[in-house]
């Protein structure tokens, strides 16, 4: 039974639907308690004896309580206000909720653009990062959103590096696909892939995919769009949130329309080898209204850029493959089940460094491959309990990377000869379990629930010289963690709000790691609340001003061989607190838009991995560190032609307190910069059948340091950068070009790429060069 049906049955048993329809539209008296969307449509159909139907799930929006004499047109109106529906009354006391459609005047034009990524949000973009559904503009705290269409401006499929070009705060390093760490304003503590746990937590909806293990650089196929939380999230989050939380949101199944894409584009790499992309979604509903699928898949080519002295050319070609399936079921009185699997494979020929600056050349060495596989099953259900909202879900995800390097110049170190190569080879397994509920109590809004994980990583290094090969690494890691989560706003005046939250955690760690016949083994249970706190003023919908207190910790682990008197050696936990001030503001007409945030972060013993004298990773505390910044993000749409944006950050994080082991005169924080930013412009116009649309988007990093280590005291330069789009559009037919790194440039994006040798020689990791791809996409 579809969901209008069903509510039409529930308000016909009603004596107030028996009413004659003049009186059911006439004004009475309406009290709603604040509640979510659907819940309070529900409630006012009650009350009103109308009925209301809506084909597809609405989010769970919370709305402000409605009280006093309406009738149900300006009820309705009251409610959807500010978000991208509309009631339509389909006869006398029937109404249904549906989109509101594109407003179009004159002659034919493009739909107004999607703006670029910003942290300025219409009425029309919701959020989930706060694990409750809202819009952006009411979100106090700093958070980007990046939508799909604005990401697929600029790359066919967008990764990590894309998002991280155009939105302010977000950093991330340059090893390859699935072997990258992201960093949010500047809680940032190594570049290596060690065994530290991620300082930020990468979701798929409520899927959690890292603990620490590298960002799994899904590609953004069919996406909805990308949230990025600023600062630490400890209380909804838990442990791995310290910088943030990077939300991936693809689009969901439709229950009523059949639709679907295919695309297929090229590229062409100057001073590189061309690649081909594909890619193609479908959605099906299987019962109208009810059920329905949705699948992705893609293959995303990359022709390579680096060669070698020996005349080998293109070397880090590669490719990526994968897929999503989606399935959404409408049961019950609004209940939403969805369930879906994704799957990712990236293989890549052979690192992408080089040893001189501005070159794309290094000498011969050993293959340095690099293959990442990961898998992901998630199921969630959201539907009312009474008056609240409950959300259940359940999620697993296994990611495996296997790298390999020459380490011929440490083999003796490591009891091998050279010509000597190097296996890693990586297991993660992350599964995450959490329930919550949402409601509201007069003028208090709440969320509270519980949450359990756990998470394995094995890893083994394996060096191998002839015929003879030896494990000289072995390391496993076991978490678990049980959590109590709680989150509530009190609207204490007309204009200003308060919220706390707290989280309760238990986290269990065993560490075991066996270097070159030296174990060490480590347990160690931590129990910590982390806070936050707090407090906004929106004297109206266009203008919301915020401070922020935040909180976030990691447990500590083992570091490597044996310490004093044969124990264990051991990294101690790190927290973060983070204060933040923000103002977020919207024109009447939602054309201008200007977000501003400064901060100041305080960060003790910070965790770091380092790189030994044989090559080999361990993990650290570096220290206490602090980081001050401001960011600001401008979003500006003059008609319906142009659209403007612009980001910038600037911020100082630097260590304050060293350890022998970060002991040097550079005390900045590694990898990130202190300035950085971005700017778009598009233009879009129609001619016939014919619409256009022109991009530009330059993006600046400032320069950054490599690591804590005085040792490999490293510096990448500044890396400026400029993409060309145009896109045409005839029917359901789209063309669109893209030239990326316009300048062709080769700056040095992250100065690390082989652990065995980078004491030893420079190492530089230039940008893609420039390059032009077309594609071609269908659509039904």
């Amino acid at each position: 039974m579809s969901r209008f049906a069903a509510i039409t049955l529930a308000c016909a048993s009603n004596p107030a639907a028996a009413e004659p329809a003049a009186a059911r539209e006439a004004a009475r008296a309406i009290d709603l308690p604040a509640l979510p969307l659907p819940a309070a449509l529900a409630a006012l159909a009650r009350q009103t004896g109308i009925s209301l139907g809506w084909p597809t799930p609405l989010p769970q929006i919370p709305v402000k309580r409605l009280r006093g004499r309406f009738t149900p047109d300006a009820a309705l109106g009251r409610l959807l206000h500010g978000t991208p529906w509309r009631a339509r009354m389909l006869s006398p006391g029937v109404w249904r909720i549906e989109r509101a459609p594109t407003v179009t005047r004159g002659a034919p034009r493009l739909r107004p653009m999607s703006a670029p990524p910003t942290s300025v949000g219409g009425g029309d973009i919701i959020v989930t990062a706060l694990k409750r559904e809202q819009p952006a503009r009411d979100v106090d705290a700093a958070i980007a959103v990046a939508g799909g269409a604005a990401l697929t401006r600029f790359d066919l499929a967008p990764d990590t590096q894309t998002i991280a070009r155009q939105v302010v705060g977000l950093s991330a390093t340059n090893l390859g696909p699935g072997r990258d760490r992201l960093f949010i304003r500047g809680v940032a503590d190594s570049p290596f892939d060690g065994f530290g746990q991620a300082s930020v937590s990468v979701q798929l909806d409520d899927a959690r995919l890292t603990y620490d293990a590298p960002d799994p650089d899904l590609r953004l196929v069919d996406i909805a769009q990308v949230e990025v939380l600023k600062g630490p999230q400890g209380p909804l989050y838990g442990t791995g949130a310290l910088g943030g939380v990077l939300r991936l949101v693809p689009n969901k199944p439709e229950l009523t329309t059949g639709a679907g894409m295919i695309r297929i584009g090229a590229s062409a790499t100057q001073h590189g080898a061309p690649a081909g992309t594909l890619d193609a979604w479908v959605n099906v509903p299987l019962i109208a209204d009810t059920l329905a699928v949705r699948a992705v898949a893609y293959r995303v080519g990359q022709g390579g850029w680096i060669d070698t002295d020996a005349r080998a050319r293109d070397i880090n070609h590669g490719v990526t493959s994968g897929g999503r399936v989606a399935v959404r079921a409408a049961v019950g009185a609004n209940w939403t089940i969805d369930a879906q699997g994704v799957t990712q494979a990236a293989r890549i020929a052979d690192s992408q460094y080089s040893e001189k600056r501005d070159s794309l050349t290094r000498r011969a060495r050993l293959p340095e491959p690099q293959d990442t596989d990961v898998a992901i099953a998630h199921l969630a259900a959201t539907g009312p309990v009474g008056a609240m909202t409950a959300t259940v879900s359940a999620s697993g995800t296994w990611q495996e990377l296997g790298a390999r390097y020459d380490a011929s110049s440490k083999a003796a170190a490591l009891g091998g000869t050279a010509p000597a190569t190097y296996r890693d080879r990586r297991e993660y397994r992350v599964m995450n379990y959490e329930g919550r509920l949402a409601g509201s109590a007069g003028a208090i809004d709440w969320l509270a629930g519980g949450s359990l994980l756990s998470a394995q990583t094995i890893a083994t290094g394996t060096l191998s010289d002839g015929a003879n090969a030896r494990d000289v690494l072995r390391f496993r890691r076991e978490i678990s963690e049980a959590a109590l989560f709680s989150e509530a706003t009190w609207r204490f005046a007309s204009r200003w709000h308060v919220t706390g939250g707290v989280r309760a955690s238990r986290s269990a760690v065993d560490d075991r790691r066996r270097e070159r016949g030296d174990q060490a083994i480590a347990d160690r249970t931590v129990i910590r609340a982390t806070p936050s706190l707090s407090l906004t003023w929106s004297p109206d919908p266009r203008l919301v001003a915020f401070a922020r207190y935040a909180t976030a910790f990691r447990p500590g682990g083992v570091e490597s061989g044996i310490g004093p008197g044969g124990a264990a050696s051991r990294y101690r936990p790190d927290d973060l607190s983070t204060f933040d001030l923000g103002v977020r503001w919207r024109s009447a007409d939602d054309r201008l838009g200007v977000d501003v945030g400064l901060f100041s972060a305080r960060w003790s013993d910070v965790q770091a991995d380092l790189i030994g004298a044989t090559g080999l990773i361990s993990t650290r505390n570096a220290g206490d560190a602090h980081n001050l910044g401001g960011e600001a993000t401008l979003r500006w749409r003059p008609d319906d032609h142009w659209t403007w944006a612009a980001g910038v950050l600037a911020q100082r994080a630097r260590l304050e307190q060293t350890s022998a082991a970060a002991a040097g005169g550079d005390r900045r924080l590694p990898v990130v910069p202190d300035l950085s930013g971005f700017a778009t412009v598009e233009y879009a116009f129609a001619g016939g059948e014919w619409h256009h649309r022109a991009a530009m988007r330059a993006s600046y990093v400032g320069e950054n340091r490599l690591s804590f280590d005085p040792g490999l005291d490293r510096e990448s330069e500044p890396v400026p950068l400029a993409t060309l789009s145009w896109t045409a559009q005839r029917g359901d037919w789209t063309w669109q070009a893209i030239v990326d790194n316009l300048l062709d440039t080769r700056a040095d994006s992250f100065a690390f790429g082989n652990p065995f040798t980078i004491d030893q020689s420079a190492q530089h990791t230039p940008v893609r060069p420039r390059t032009l791809t077309v594609s071609i996409a269908r659509r039904w």
